[in-house]
């Protein structure tokens, strides 16, 4: 499973935003994603979270994230959501398709 992490600093427009966020989910769909969390304001226990918002959509792998993001349906309303948006987009791998061995006693953390 992969994650697609976005933490919005700042809703520059609006409308570009309500315009973005109606065309992007059904291309997240296509793709094979699904919303699994949106969060205004999430329960910070450790540190500070300065973000407006949080969003995470998960895909069956990393290699369907990257076709949603690299798709042609997706560059073009990027620059809708540039204008919409002050965000990070990062993606996240669930370690075992990261190769990551969670057992504390053989990883190096």
């Amino acid at each position: 499973m992969t994650y697609v992490v976005v933490t919005i600093k700042k809703v520059l427009d609006i409308e570009a935003f309500r315009d973005y966020a109606t065309r992007v989910a059904p291309i997240i769909e296509r793709y094979g994603g699904r919303y699994v969390a949106v969060d205004k304001k999430p329960d910070v226990r450790a540190g500070e979270w300065t973000y407006v918002r949080t969003v995470i959509v998960a895909y069956p792998d990393y290699a369907a994230a990257r076709n949603w993001y690299d798709s042609p349906e997706y560059r073009q309303i990027i620059p809708i959501r540039t204008r919409a948006i002050d965000a990070n987009i990062v993606m996240v791998r669930d370690p075992e398709e990261a190769g990551i061995d969670m057992d504390p006693r053989k990883s190096g953390a």
